[in-house]
């Protein structure tokens, strides 16, 4: 009998000692209001055992504890840390309310965000909860953001649409095209807080960007000292790239001044295959094209950023930002051209030298001001740009034997030259004003006058060594642009279920362009962008947001220039002054959910595009011409389904879905433009942790684009993926990748207008080996500089 019941002791000590436990609980605020994404630590005998988070109803838990002696520590921004020792023998529920208090503990427990969040007007990618910002470069982190589609000429879209506008830190800093990926290239993301993808902004942000807006956010700081880090980064391909960057920030008393130092070295190898089926006019017209290009470039990105603030008083603070950015490309372009006729063929061989540069100088002065206590901030920025570009480009080609391509003579030899400078000056001014506890009020208003002066010089070589100026081919072209605009925007929380904002954006555009002296541009237009947002939030079912947005996209400068980019004698690339804006209107449902089975963000949306700027080729004689035009409307409907879960410690998973139907409907070249195509996009992100001990940890990324049609282009499918090893140790981080192992990273495209058929495909030298060292110091709470958004970045993102 007394065995009996020793093992029934040992047995009942048994289950207390072994059993699993879970804790949960709900936190509130002071007046018992859930608080989502609160950091919950528990610890146990001084060490930290695990980390949660608060759900969007404030609730929270931990699994799988043991039985034992526990404390843990409850913390949220702007309220005291809350800590409760407890001791743990069963299931247990734990209640906290938490108190409002200005002072922060000295403890700081970090709870993981999950990965992505639906907030009002945007959806969010918190990559800091990834390793997929160490030792890599903000564009590489934008390839493998969801919702987002890049290309390797810098094009970005959302959701399949094109006009995406990128900011950093709410400034809108960045060029477009290639100057923009090789500006987002050069930055390290080392200090990448979350990436968001804004498809219905509000009207507080530009009315510039048909497709929204992404915004790139950089972590923030608390404390005075100096941080800093450097990275090191090392790419090879075909061919070997190197990158490598300083960041450093003091922050001492009134004063905190910052710098950024980068320098890049980018080097690819490209090939590009084009096949063109001329229309056939005439028994001796031609009827095929093939195009063989190899192409080698070096591009090399410098670039630096210098500013101060200087804290006034309390209420009042200056500041002064001076950005350099700098980009020289050389390239060097082999391209073979056979001709097919219904008799003999032709041949020839195009050598192209490009020899491209640009420099953007950027100067900006801001006051910030709060004008009482109850939140009133007035916020003036003036601003000065300066942006300078040369693009000198030789090209020679010489017939071929069609049977052994020996060479017989020279064809044609010409070079050009296309200089670019661009001049603005800004002035804007921001008030915000809480009118309530439950409403807001903010309204600004902006001018920006911008010139832009372009020379085009195009030069035949003559014997002896001439060179002459064709002057059917040679133009100059004079733009001067004014914008004017005003915004109010209000936002009011009717209670814990309802909210909604309201706003209105006022733009007037005075346009005058000039081509060889000639008026070609006079426009002066005013438009009006109203925003609405109903956002309703429920404790079971998540939360859900309506918002209905209108915007605009103003062609590039660069698209207005009349210019000539040649790939052979017979293909060239040319501007268009007569473009229009494009008007841009979206309506979009979403719905966030937070449980024990993740994080689930679903997305329905409509959206109508009316004159899109699209380019369009097409032939004159033998010569094929690309052009941008405005051909004609777009309307897509679309899903979008994102999904985020840590199913163990060891494997976090997230999704997304894009599915959806586009129609375009258009007229180019005397020939109708109607189609319709369905649209899939499936990407993931996944991450598995090798040994938390070692900091070991592995991540799998992997983007398709199934094939689709967009106004009259096929696009094929394209595979991206990326397989990283990271190793953390102290202020050390070592990554290795591995990028487009199979190679399916190719753009494939096959246009067809009226009876020319054209099929492309380019593989940009993407499988690589990359290895990165990033080495952070100082005191890592150090608050960051002070974000702005300087009044010229809408004008740096049309340079391009």
């Amino acid at each position: 009998m007394i065995k009996l019941h020793l093992i029934a002791v040992l047995l009942f000590i048994s289950q207390i000692t072994f059993a699993q436990i879970t804790i949960s609980g709900k936190i509130t605020d002071h007046i018992q209001k859930p608080l989502p994404y609160a950091a919950i630590g528990l610890l146990q005998n001084n060490s930290r055992m695990n980390i949660a988070v608060s759900d969007s109803n404030g609730n929270y838990q931990f699994k799988n504890i043991k039985a034992g002696i526990y404390t843990l520590n409850y913390k949220f921004v702007a309220y005291r840390d809350t800590f409760f020792k407890v001791s743990i023998h069963a299931d247990t529920s734990i209640n906290v309310q938490l108190k409002s208090s200005q002072i922060l503990s000295e403890v700081v427990i970090r709870g993981k965000k999950t990965i992505f969040q639906r907030e009002l007007d945007r959806f969010r990618f918190n990559v800091a909860e990834t390793d997929l910002a160490i030792g890599n470069n903000i564009w590489d982190v934008l390839e493998k953001t969801p919702l987002v589609t890049t290309s390797e000429d810098g094009s970005v879209q959302i959701s399949g649409v094109t006009g995406a506008v990128v900011y950093i830190n709410n400034k809108k800093k960045v060029l477009t095209g290639t100057a923009l990926k090789s500006y987002l290239s050069g930055l390290p993301s080392d200090n990448l807080e979350a990436i968001e993808v804004i498809t219905t902004p509000s009207s507080q942000y530009e009315a510039e960007g048909g497709a929204g807006i992404i915004n790139i956010v950089t972590k923030k700081n608390k404390e005075e000292g100096l941080i800093g880090d450097v990275s090191l980064s090392t790419r090879q391909t075909a061919v070997n790239s190197e990158a490598g960057s300083v960041y450093l920030n003091e922050r001492s008393g009134k004063w905190n001044v910052y710098s950024t130092v980068y320098m890049g070295n980018r080097s690819r190898k490209p090939v590009t295959n084009r096949d063109v089926f001329f229309p056939i006019e005439s028994s001796t017209s031609i009827i095929q094209r093939n195009i063989h290009s190899d192409n080698q470039y070096q591009e090399l990105y410098p670039g630096a950023s210098v500013g101060a603030d200087y804290q006034v008083n309390k209420k009042n603070i200056v500041g002064l930002l001076f950005d350099y950015s700098g980009n020289w490309h050389k390239e060097t372009r082999n391209a073979t051209s056979r001709d097919f006729y219904t008799g003999l063929d032709s041949l020839s061989k195009t050598n192209n030298k490009n020899d491209i540069s640009s420099q953007t100088y950027a100067l900006n002065i801001n006051y910030q001001g709060k004008l009482d206590s109850l939140g009133k901030t007035l916020s003036v920025d003036y601003d000065a740009l300066a942006y300078r570009s040369k693009y000198n480009s030789n090209s020679y080609t010489t017939e071929l034997d069609a049977l052994t391509g020996e060479t017989l003579n020279n064809v044609s030899t010409f070079r050009t030259a296309s200089p670019q400078n661009i001049n603005n000056q800004s002035i804007k001014a921001d008030f915000e004003w809480p009118v309530s506890k439950r409403g807001d009020l903010s309204f600004g208003a902006k001018s920006s006058f911008s010139k832009i002066r372009n020379t085009f010089l195009f030069e035949n070589q003559a014997p002896d060594n001439l060179w002459i100026a064709d002057p059917d081919k040679s133009n100059n072209f004079r733009y001067q642009e004014n914008i004017n605009s005003l915004y109010g925007n209000f936002s009011y929380k009717m209670n814990s279920v309802w909210s909604y904002q309201l706003g209105v954006r006022l733009e007037n555009t005075v346009a005058k362009g000039w081509l060889e002296e000639q008026r070609v541009v006079n426009r002066n237009y005013t438009n009006v962008f109203p925003t609405a947002f109903v956002k309703l939030t429920t404790k079971k079912s998540g939360a859900y947001v309506l918002a209905v947005t209108s915007r605009i996209t103003r062609p590039g400068y660069w698209d207005l220039n009349p210019f000539r980019t040649y790939t052979t004698d017979q293909a060239y690339f040319t501007g268009n002054p007569y473009l229009t804006p494009v008007k841009y209107y979206r309506q979009e449902l979403s719905h966030s959910l937070n449980g024990k089975l993740g994080s689930l963000t679903l997305q329905i949306a409509a959206s109508q595009t009316i004159g899109e700027i699209y380019a369009l080729p097409y032939n004159s004689g033998d010569t094929i011409i690309n052009k941008k035009t405005n051909y004609g409307n777009r309307y897509s409907y679309s899903t979008t389904a994102s999904y985020n879960n840590q199913f163990n410690t060891w494997w976090r998973f997230s999704g997304t879905v894009v599915a959806g139907y586009v129609v375009t409907r258009g007229e180019y070249a005397n020939n109708i433009l109607i189609n319709n195509t369905f649209q899939l996009i499936l990407s993931t992100n996944q991450t598995f942790i090798i040994s938390k001990k070692a900091g070991l940890s592995s991540t799998l990324i992997v983007n398709n684009s199934f094939p689709g049609t967009i106004v009259n282009t096929r696009i094929g499918n394209r595979l991206d993926t990326e397989i990283r090893l990271r190793k953390k140790s102290g202020p050390f981080n070592i990554t290795l990748s591995t990028q487009d192992l199979l190679k399916s990273n190719k753009d494939r495209y096959n246009y067809a207008l009226g009876e020319l058929h054209i099929t492309d495909n380019y593989y940009n030298d993407t499988r690589s080996v990359a290895l990165a060292l990033t080495y952070s110091f100082g005191k890592q709470t150090v608050k960051d500089k002070r974000d702005r958004d300087t009044g010229s970045q809408d004008v740096k993102g049309r340079l391009i």
